[in-house]
Formats: C-alpha cells, structure tokens, sequence
C-alpha cells in the first residue's frame, strides 16, 4: 500500500513551481508575484499556462 504525500512534500512542490512560474512571468513581462502564485496554486498546468502566454507590450 502506498503512503499519501505529506503536507510538507505538497507545499514543497508548490514552491518550486511557484518559484518557476515567477521565472517565467518575469521573463513575460508580468508580475513574478502573479506568477508565484499561478504556478504555486495550478503546479505544472500553471506553468504551461504561463509558458503560453505572449510577452506583455510596455
């Protein structure tokens, strides 16, 4: 039987996509807290999301 993640491994993976999808944000033009908390909430699919949006016009 296979043990369920602990709190702690969940809000680990969190902050490494969050930490990712503020790299990406960033790099968009956007806000990195925007992206923090895209890729902290959605995970891998906030990333792809983040990855697919276009740059952002100054």
């Amino acid at each position: 039987m296979v043990e369920p993640l602990s709190f702690t491994t969940y809000l680990g993976i969190g902050v490494i996509t969050g930490a990712i999808g503020a790299y990406i944000s960033e790099k968009k033009g956007r806000s990195h807290r925007f992206g923090f908390w895209v890729g902290f909430f959605f995970g891998i699919i906030g990333i792809i999301t983040l990855s697919l949006m276009k740059k952002k016009e100054d």
